[in-house]
């Protein structure tokens, strides 16, 4: 199957509204006219309706939302629109909005241009992993690289527990981080991969000694289950590696398959062998 970036451009969305800050555009209603450009990331070509959005939807969605609105500045309104759309409609991955604002009695000769481009951003949850060469720097040195890409990071304390599986080895420092990335789940994958090979790491065997791991535990509230990428993490919940430090800084993050929070499947858990790092 081919795929393809689209983008859609929808103009001529007519709506009428209070908007301005003169005391005449308080009282009487003007003509905007809003034009929209959307980025639908990675569209199939099999001409598949529910890989795009409902265009003729989409423009009652905007016109009945701006009627609503009594705002002073287009500057805010722009901004609210590509927030209200982000917000309703997931397959859409950017949006810029321009409004034409024409002056009263439709002067065309006289109009008011305002135009606002927004990604959307996605929190995430991330979990780190090293016992080779400096574990503890290795995670550190990871997290100074996933900046790049993952804004607003928050870390958890490193802490340091017995290997999972093959025990024949020497405990892994791990710890967990939280931010936000405009990158789509296969994107950041895509990036976490190259970021581990960047760092040296290579898997002797299952559950062997690393020198870096990162996983992804969770993007936003969505799942993810296509083989190659899960999310959630499939076993997170049953990892105190993962569990106690994610409990760190964001207790109250829901599964969204559990339908428990962190703090709550941490609970859960029994004979735990993590110690903090120094």
């Amino acid at each position: 199957m081919k795929y393809k970036n689209t983008t859609l451009e929808l103009d001529g969305i007519i709506c009428h509204t209070l908007i301005g800050c003169c005391e005449h555009e308080r009282i009487n209603r003007q003509d905007l006219d809003v034009s929209l450009q959307l980025e639908l990331g990675s569209i199939s070509t099999n001409d598949d309706l529910t890989k795009t959005v409902d265009y003729w939807e989409l423009c009652s969605f905007v016109k009945e939302y701006v009627e609503e609105t009594t705002y002073y500045l287009l500057e805010t309104l722009v901004e609210q629109i590509a927030d209200a759309i982000l917000a309703k409609y997931s397959l859409v991955k950017a949006v810029t909005v321009s409004i034409c604002k024409l002056s009263l009695n439709n002067q065309k000769s006289r109009t008011i241009k305002c135009r606002h481009y927004q990604e959307r951003v996605y929190k995430i949850a991330l979990a780190l992993g090293s016992n080779m060469n400096n574990p503890r720097q290795q995670v550190i040195s990871a997290i100074e690289m996933l900046a790049e890409f993952v804004a607003d990071i928050k870390v958890a304390p490193i802490y340091r527990s017995s290997p999972y599986g093959y025990t024949n080895q020497d405990d892994f420092y791990n710890t967990c981080i939280s931010g936000y990335t405009q990158l789509e789940p296969s994107d950041l994958l895509i990036k976490i991969k190259k970021l581990e090979k960047q760092q040296g790491k290579y898997e002797q065997f299952e559950n062997g000694p690393r020198i870096i791991d990162i996983d992804i535990i969770f993007f936003a509230n969505q799942t993810v289950q296509d083989g190659w990428l899960n999310i959630p993490h499939q076993a997170m919940h049953e990892r105190d590696f993962v569990l106690r430090p994610l409990n760190d800084i964001e207790p109250d993050w829901l599964h969204p398959i559990q339908n428990k929070t962190v703090s709550e499947l941490l609970t859960t858990l029994t004979n735990a062998n993590y110690v903090i790092s120094e």
